[in-house]
């Protein structure tokens, strides 16, 4: 699963038509805008793509969606998490016969699940599958953190990490505990540094918008021109810093529309953004000109 040059893998975002529901032309528009954009690959129904916001059935028509459009272009990952063990199978059973190449869960939030059963959760998807599971390691959101200590990184079947945390020194020791496990970094903002920390690959939202960026900052770093890779990441955080400000998700599906990739709205709870921040959004944007 490790890629000898690291993985620029857009964290897809999930378009919606007005009335926020999937919008299946959309979402195929979308895939093909950003595998000719440069994406390698995508990562479905996480956070970005608002995956607990959608139904099992929904997810599922995200995931046949994108397969069928990526099928001999480029590989797709699915997020496969639940609040129980019996979706997170039947999304992670179904994401398997569409050809995905691996499933990736977040833990099971809400209940204080001791960390027994949070391994188990982990270890009966795994079962259930004949493709390799990521963890996906969002402690800001799960309240659940993962390290080289964690019992379930030592699961054959566990072939990765999604780390979608500031700590780069877990990042590195995982590398260091775990050397045939591939190593996702999860947070744009720390790109390039998550590449000196061991990362092979990167999942990102503001990859759905600039995947030209992360490849750029990527070669300068194989290069080993790291003072021409800070100062791309330094444009990189300076959007990122812009659309977080006005709510990343809603900021960045709004993007897309203002690229061409009409993307509709974030599911409710999340608020639209405003015409101002639309315009600020578009400011953004146009500071990536070049990498667009």
């Amino acid at each position: 699963m490790v890629a000898n040059t690291p993985s620029v893998i857009s964290a897809l975002i999930t378009p919606m038509d007005e009335g926020r529901e999937v919008d299946v032309h959309a979402l195929e528009k979308l895939v093909e805008y950003e595998i000719g954009h440069g994406a390698d690959g995508f990562y479905c129904c996480g956070s970005s793509g608002e995956g607990l916001l959608l139904s099992p059935d929904e997810r599922k028509l995200v995931v046949d969606t994108v397969a069928s459009v990526t099928e001999g272009k480029v590989p797709f990952y699915a997020h496969t998490g639940s609040l129980g063990t019996r979706e997170a199978i039947d999304l992670s059973v179904h994401a398997q016969k569409r050809g995905a190449q691996a499933v990736s869960l977040i833990p099971p939030i809400y209940y204080n699940y001791s960390q027994a059963e949070v391994e188990q959760y982990y270890a009966d998807v795994a079962d259930s599958v004949d493709i390799g599971v990521i963890v996906y390691n969002i402690p800001q959101f799960t309240g659940i953190s993962f390290s080289k200590d964690s019992a379930i990184m030592s699961n054959e079947n566990i072939v990765g990490i999604k780390h979608t945390s500031m700590n780069l020194y877990d990042l590195e020791r995982l590398g260091q505990a775990f050397p045939d496990k591939t190593l996702f970094n999860g947070f744009d903002e720390i790109y390039l540094y998550s590449l000196t920390a061991g990362a092979q690959s990167t999942i990102g939202t503001t990859v759905n918008v600039c995947p030209k960026l992360f490849k750029a900052i990527r070669d300068d770093f194989i290069q080993g021109d790291i003072e021409k890779a800070q100062e791309k990441q330094h444009l990189l955080n300076t959007f990122v810093e812009s659309l977080v400000q006005e709510g990343i998700f809603p900021a960045v599906k709004y993007a897309m529309t203002y690229l061409g990739a009409s993307s509709g709205p974030c599911r409710k709870p999340f608020k639209p953004l405003e015409e101002e921040g639309k315009r600020r959004v578009e400011l953004a944007v146009k500071k990536l000109e070049r990498y667009l």
